[in-house]
């Protein structure tokens, strides 16, 4: 239950930001093209947002097996081989989320030193979603992996998420 509220906390927090987008990209037009004047702190904003989006996104695909797999080479594969693919497949993604995590710890470093020039954000929360997403990517896997190696038919791994 706890795992559900907190899964569901994300993609919540997802649709508040999504909103929040397009009210802001809504706003910037209106201010831009009826107001004839633009507020300054819209793009910074929609920036902020988009990305976190992105990457939080991609974890709940993550999450949900959303993300392109190539079906098609391995139903054709031995069931062996097809559960071999998709432990593979879920450890390329937790490999993906732990250097998300490293290389975007290094660049939330970084931002400890620069500011958005309009609102004077530390940039540190901009990139702060790179080692978030990635963490969530993770803990989002290993169901799935879990799933896989403890499975007897491979496909009943990828019909169970």
């Amino acid at each position: 239950m706890l795992r559900r509220a907190a899964s569901n906390l994300v993609e919540g927090l997802l649709l508040a930001m999504m909103v929040l987008l397009c009210a802001d990209v809504f706003l910037g037009v209106f201010s831009r093209y009826v107001l004839r004047s633009t507020f300054t702190w819209y793009d910074e904003i929609a920036r902020l947002l988009f990305v976190w989006i992105v990457f939080l996104g991609a974890a709940v695909g993550v999450k949900r097996g959303a993300h392109f797999r190539l079906h098609l080479v391995t139903d054709r594969f031995a069931p062996p081989a097809r559960r071999a693919a998709e432990v593979l497949s879920e450890l390329a993604i937790i490999l993906l989320g732990a250097v998300l995590i490293q290389q975007g710890w290094k660049i939330v470093e970084l931002g400890e030193f620069q500011q958005t020039p309009v609102m004077g954000l530390s940039k540190r929360w901009v990139y702060a979603c790179m080692p978030a997403g990635g963490a969530l990517m993770i803990v989002y896997s290993l169901p799935h992996l879990w799933r896989a190696v403890s499975a007897a038919d491979p496909h009943a791994a990828s019909r169970a998420s």
